[in-house]
């Protein structure tokens, strides 16, 4: 299983999109977290752009004034999610794991995903 967290200090600034995508689809990530998004909500245009081939089910927190916003996506092949708690600061993600037949839980002070 390979998850790639990162702070992306503010996922609209030029060029951080097509980075991120790029990173997290050439290593086959499993999960990816996105700290600092700095972005209140997502259109499914956005989703096209990072996720062209909808392999990811993403679930975010939304940034308080510029600063904040959480972005968590879960590889559909892989996992199944059960549930997901949104918190002020968390994000929770319940899922089962299909490879290892597994359910999994994780969560962190300031978020979380398989």
């Amino acid at each position: 299983m390979l998850g790639i967290i990162r702070n992306c200090g503010g996922i609209s600034k030029k060029g951080v999109v097509t980075c991120v995508k790029e990173f997290f689809l050439s290593r086959k990530a499993d999960f990816v977290g996105l700290q600092e998004t700095m972005k209140k909500n997502y259109t499914d245009k956005f989703f096209r752009q990072i996720d062209p081939g909808r392999e990811f089910e993403w679930h975010w927190i939304r940034s308080v004034g510029k600063s904040g916003g959480v972005l968590c996506g879960v590889r559909i092949e892989r996992f199944e999610v059960k549930k997901v708690v949104v918190g002020e600061y968390t994000l929770v993600a319940h899922v089962y794991d299909k490879k290892n037949k597994e359910r999994t839980d994780h969560s962190n002070s300031l978020w979380a995903c398989p």
